[in-house]
């Protein structure tokens, strides 16, 4: 039963007290009336259990669907945390939102404070570039991969191949250590 049909049900309800009520002070018929009024009462009553039951049940649905949910959150952000690779999700404008512990390894900064900061300050060249390329892949709701020269903190400059796909509202950032084609071997 949703809240709404409760609140009609429970109008109704009061509106035929009301006409009891009035009944009552008419003094017509009394003992016709008190049992009217009590089967009403009744009725009312259990109409009242019921809606109660209804929404204890609800209740608990709901607490069963959040300890599923943050569940599954937990799952996401394990798996997320696990993955060998650093990841990073950004705003399209390169700002931090998401970074696993591959990530935080990669870039010598603790996960807590690469979340919020630009991802764009480690780039070491062309910053311009990777900007611009970042806001192709969120307006084109593109893929891409390219290679760039990171710095992470306190370290020497890397060379990183990244992937990177997403839309106007995150981009997400695979992230590896670049190693350049061998030469083909001509027989």
């Amino acid at each position: 039963m949703s809240l709404d049909a409760l609140e009609m049900q429970l109008a109704s309800a009061v509106q035929r007290f009301n006409t009891l009520q009035r009944r009552a002070a008419s003094h017509k018929e009394p003992a016709t009336l008190l049992s009217r009024s009590l089967a009403e009462l009744s009725t009312a009553l259990e109409d009242v259990r019921v809606a109660q039951e209804q929404i204890v049940e609800s209740r608990q649905r709901i607490e069963q669907l959040q300890e599923q949910l943050r569940l599954q959150t937990e799952r996401y952000w394990q798996l997320f945390d696990e993955l060998p690779e650093p990841y990073v999700v950004t705003k399209p404008d390169s700002t931090i939102v998401e970074a696993n512990k591959a990530a935080s390894a990669l870039f010598n900064v603790s996960q807590r404070f690469l979340v919020g900061k630009a991802l764009s300050v480690f780039v070491c060249e062309e910053r311009d570039a990777f900007l611009l390329t970042s806001a192709r892949v969120a307006a084109d709701r593109s893929t891409t991969e390219f290679v760039l020269k990171l710095r992470p903190r306190e370290r020497a400059p890397l060379e990183i191949t990244a992937r990177v796909s997403g839309d106007s509202t995150a981009l997400r950032w695979q992230l590896r250590q670049h190693t350049p084609p061998r030469p083909r071997a001509d027989p």
